[in-house]
C-alpha cells in the first residue's frame, strides 16, 4: 500500500511538471530580425521558440489540431515576432475572402495570438492575421469578459497562400506594449481557426466554459530579456482639406491641423492630448427604427474615445444603464459632430490599479463645454475589483451635473474547477443644479457564463432625479428586474453543433412597484448547424402601462392606457463563411392596439477576393385604430479592397421615413503602420423617388502622420 502510494505520488509530480512544461515556452532572441514579407525563409525563424501541441475546443473538445499547426517566436530589441505556418490537406478549401485591416475576421480561417504583458491573468493585448494579410488588435480585459475591438496599435503583418496551406508573420513593437522593465515572463494564448470546419484550436489547451479570449488559464512565455520600450513618445499630427456644399449657402473651401500626442508617463501609464480633433475617417451611424418611447443606444466610433476604454467601463455591461457615455463628448443631440477644441486623457495600469481619467472641451454654436470623467479600479485576489468612477459635465441640460458612484465585483474562473461565475455590485449618486429628489441609482448582477449553462440575472433601481449628464440612462424612476438564461446541449448528432433553449424576463415598475413593463422571451429552439447555418423561433408576450400619449410615428400616436400584445419571430442565418450568404427573420403578432408584421433580410456576395457587395433590408408595417403606416430602412455595402493597405468602403443607407439617401466613400492607403493618407466623401440626398436633391454634401482630403520616439 505504501508503495502504491509512492508510486501515485510519483506518477501526479510527473503528470504535473510535464503539464506545466507543455504550458511554457522561452522566447529566443535574434541578431537578425526577420523581414515581415509572408515568406517563412528567414534564419531568425530557424532558431525560434516552435509551439505546435495545439487542441480543439470546438467542435471536438480536447482531440488535436485536425491540420498541423506551428507557431514560431523570437524577439530583439525592440520587437517581438511571431511566425504562423498553417498546413491545409486542401488549400483550396482556405477561407480566406478579407484583406482589409480591422474588419471582422469572424468567417475567415485565422490565427490569434493574446500577449498578457503584465501576467496578471486578467488583462491583455490580442493580435490576429488571415491568409490574405488582414490584421486586427484589440485590448482584452476583465478575464476576456470585456473585448475592446476598436483598439488601433502600430504593428505589421504579412501573409500568404501556398500549395500547402497558408503562412504568416507578424511584428509587434514593444513601444506598442504596456509592461513592467525587468519581467521576463508573460502570459500567452495562440489561436488558430479553420473556419470551413467551425474549428477553433488553443494552446494551452481550454475549455468550453472559458470565454473566447480568457486570459486565466493561458500559457507562459518566458526570456525576454534585455527588452525596450524607446522613449514612450509618439507625435501624430493631421492636415486637412476639403470642400462643403449645402443648396441654402455657397460651397466652402475648409482647411484645417491639429493632432494628438501620446507619452507613457510610466512603463503602465499612457497619457494622451488631443488638440483640434478631427473625425472625418470615422464610419458613420447606421439608421436605426425606433418604434418605442426611449432614446436608442448608438456604439462609439471614433479612435480617440476607443483607445483606452476598457479602463472607463463601470459596473456589468448594459445598454441600458451606462454611467459614461463618450457618444456625450462631441455629438449634439442628433448625433452630429461639433467641434472638439482639446482635451487630455491618462489610461493604464499602476500595479494592481487600473486608471482612466478623461477631460475634454467642445463647442457647439460657439458655447464652450466641458466634460471629464475619473475611473479607478484596484484587482482583488485573482478575479475580483472594486472601483470608483465620477463625472463632471452635462450634454443633457444647461443644469450643472456631476455623478460618483463605486462597483464591486467578486468572480471566479474556477468555480467547479473550470466554470465561469461573477456578482457585481453598484451604487451611484448624482448632483443636478434644481433637482433635489432621488437622485440615486443602485443595482446587482450575478452571472454564470458558461457552455451548457449561461445565465445572468440582475435588478437595478433608478431614482426619477437620478442624472448621467456624460452618460446613457434611457429611463429613470424605475425598479428593473431581468434574467436571461441559455441552456445549449451538444448533442453530436444530426449535423447539429449546438442547440439551444433561451429563456428570459424584464419587468420595471415605477419606484412604489407599480407595474410599466413586463416582457418574457422564449425561444424554444435556437439550433446551430456544424455548417454554421442557424435557425430560432422566438415568442415574446409584452405588456405595456403608458401614462402619456407619445407620437409612435409622424401621423401616429399611442394612447395612455395598458396594453397586452403577443410577437413572434422566425430567423434563419446562412453561414457567413460562404462566398454568397443570407439571412431573414419575420417578426409578426399584435402591438398596442394594433398589429405590426416585420422584414428583415440581408445579403452578402463576395464576388471576388478584392470586391464585396452587400445588403440589408427592413420594413415595418403596423396597424393601429387611428391607421396604417410603414417604415423601413435600406442598406448597401460595396467594397474594393486593393490591398491589405489600399481599401475603398462604400455606404449607402436610405430612410423611407425621412425620403433621405445618405451615401459615405472613405478611400484609405497605409502607407506604413501610422501614416496614412484618407479621402472621405459624405453626402445626402431628399426625394430619391421624386427629383432626387443633393441638399448637402463634404468632401474631405487627410493625411495623419505617427512619429515615434
Amino acid at each position: 500500500m505504501r508503495r502504491l502510494t509512492v508510486a501515485l505520488l510519483l506518477i501526479t509530480a510527473v503528470w504535473r511538471r510535464s503539464a506545466a512544461e507543455d504550458n511554457l515556452v522561452r522566447a529566443v532572441y535574434v541578431d537578425r530580425p526577420p523581414r515581415i514579407d509572408g515568406w517563412l525563409d528567414d534564419p531568425a525563424w530557424q532558431k525560434a521558440a516552435v509551439v505546435d501541441r495545439f487542441f480543439q475546443r470546438d467542435p471536438k473538445l480536447g482531440e488535436p489540431v485536425s491540420e498541423k499547426t506551428e507557431f514560431l517566436i523570437c524577439y530583439d530589441r525592440a520587437n517581438i515576432y511571431f511566425a504562423f505556418r498553417c498546413y491545409e490537406s486542401d488549400p483550396s478549401l482556405i477561407t480566406a475572402k478579407e484583406m482589409a485591416r480591422d474588419v471582422s475576421l469572424g468567417e475567415d480561417d485565422r490565427v490569434q495570438v493574446i500577449l498578457d504583458t503584465y501576467l496578471d491573468r486578467r488583462n491583455g493585448y490580442w493580435f490576429q492575421i488571415g491568409p490574405r494579410g488582414s490584421i486586427g488588435d484589440a485590448l482584452v480585459a476583465d478575464d476576456g469578459a470585456d473585448f475592446n475591438k476598436n483598439w488601433d496599435g502600430l504593428w505589421e503583418g504579412k501573409a500568404r497562400i501556398h500549395s500547402k496551406g497558408w503562412d504568416a508573420e507578424i511584428a509587434i513593437p514593444f513601444a506598442t506594449l504596456s509592461f513592467r522593465p525587468g519581467d521576463s515572463r508573460w502570459g500567452m494564448k495562440l489561436i488558430r481557426h479553420i473556419r470551413r470546419k467551425l474549428e477553433s484550436s488553443y494552446w494551452p489547451v481550454a475549455n468550453r466554459n472559458t470565454y473566447t479570449f480568457q486570459i486565466s488559464d493561458e500559457g507562459i512565455l518566458e526570456g525576454l530579456e534585455g527588452i525596450s520600450q524607446g522613449v514612450g513618445l509618439d507625435v501624430n499630427p493631421y492636415l486637412l482639406g476639403g470642400l462643403d456644399h449645402k443648396t441654402v449657402a455657397a460651397d466652402k473651401l475648409v482647411g484645417d491641423v491639429g493632432g494628438d500626442v501620446f507619452y507613457r508617463l510610466t512603463p503602465g501609464l499612457r497619457t494622451a492630448v488631443t488638440v483640434n480633433t478631427d473625425f472625418a475617417q470615422t464610419e458613420v451611424d447606421s439608421v436605426q427604427i425606433n418604434l418605442t418611447r426611449f432614446p436608442l443606444y448608438y456604439p462609439e466610433k471614433r479612435d480617440f474615445f476607443l483607445d483606452g476604454a476598457s479602463y472607463f467601463t463601470f459596473g456589468p455591461t448594459s445598454e441600458q444603464f451606462i454611467p459614461f457615455f463618450s457618444r456625450r463628448i462631441g455629438l449634439d443631440i442628433d448625433g452630429l459632430p461639433v467641434d472638439i477644441l482639446g482635451g487630455g486623457k491618462l489610461t493604464g495600469q499602476e500595479g494592481r490599479w487600473n486608471i482612466g481619467a478623461l477631460d475634454v472641451v467642445d463647442s457647439n454654436e460657439g458655447v464652450e463645454h466641458n466634460y471629464a470623467v475619473a475611473r479607478i479600479r484596484r484587482n482583488i485576489g485573482k478575479q475580483s475589483s472594486v472601483g470608483f468612477i465620477a463625472t463632471s459635465g452635462n450634454a443633457i441640460s444647461t443644469a450643472d451635473n456631476s455623478v460618483a458612484g463605486f462597483d464591486l465585483k467578486l468572480g471566479s474562473s474556477t468555480f467547479h474547477r473550470n466554470k465561469n461565475i461573477a456578482l457585481w455590485l453598484y451604487g451611484l449618486k448624482s448632483w443636478t443644479d434644481g433637482l433635489n429628489g432621488n437622485d440615486t441609482a443602485l443595482g446587482a448582477e450575478f452571472s454564470y457564463p458558461n457552455d451548457f449553462l449561461n445565465f445572468r440575472a440582475g435588478v437595478r433601481q433608478i431614482g426619477e432625479d437620478f442624472v448621467a449628464g456624460v452618460g446613457f440612462v434611457p429611463r429613470t424612476g424605475i425598479r428593473d428586474c431581468y434574467l436571461n438564461t441559455i441552456v445549449g446541449p451538444r448533442p453530436e448528432k444530426w449535423g447539429i453543433l449546438q442547440a439551444q433553449f433561451r429563456f428570459g424576463f424584464d419587468i420595471v415598475t415605477d419606484l412604489h412597484n407599480r407595474l410599466l413593463t413586463r416582457l418574457f422571451t422564449l425561444s424554444p429552439f435556437f439550433l446551430r448547424f456544424v455548417t454554421g447555418d442557424e435557425v430560432s423561433f422566438t415568442v415574446a408576450p409584452q405588456r405595456e402601462v403608458i401614462d402619456e400619449t407619445f407620437q409612435i410615428h409622424l401621423f401616429h400616436k399611442i394612447d395612455p392606457g395598458t396594453y397586452d400584445f403577443v410577437r413572434y419571430e422566425a430567423k434563419f442565418q446562412s453561414a457567413l463563411r460562404r462566398n454568397l450568404w443570407f439571412g431573414t427573420a419575420q417578426r409578426w403578432g399584435s402591438f398596442y392596439d394594433g398589429t405590426r408584421h416585420d422584414l428583415l433580410g440581408s445579403f452578402g456576395y463576395k464576388v471576388a477576393v478584392p470586391l464585396y457587395v452587400g445588403a440589408e433590408l427592413e420594413r415595418d408595417h403596423v396597424t393601429l385604430p387611428d391607421g396604417a403606416f410603414t417604415v423601413g430602412v435600406s442598406r448597401v455595402n460595396l467594397n474594393v479592397l486593393f490591398s491589405p493597405n489600399i481599401t475603398l468602403y462604400n455606404f449607402v443607407q436610405y430612410n423611407d421615413l425621412a425620403q433621405a439617401i445618405g451615401w459615405q466613400s472613405r478611400f484609405r492607403w497605409i502607407l506604413k503602420p501610422g501614416r496614412e493618407l484618407l479621402f472621405v466623401w459624405n453626402s445626402r440626398m431628399l426625394d430619391p423617388f421624386d427629383r432626387l436633391a443633393l441638399t448637402e454634401a463634404s468632401a474631405r482630403f487627410k493625411i495623419r502622420w505617427n512619429y515615434r520616439f
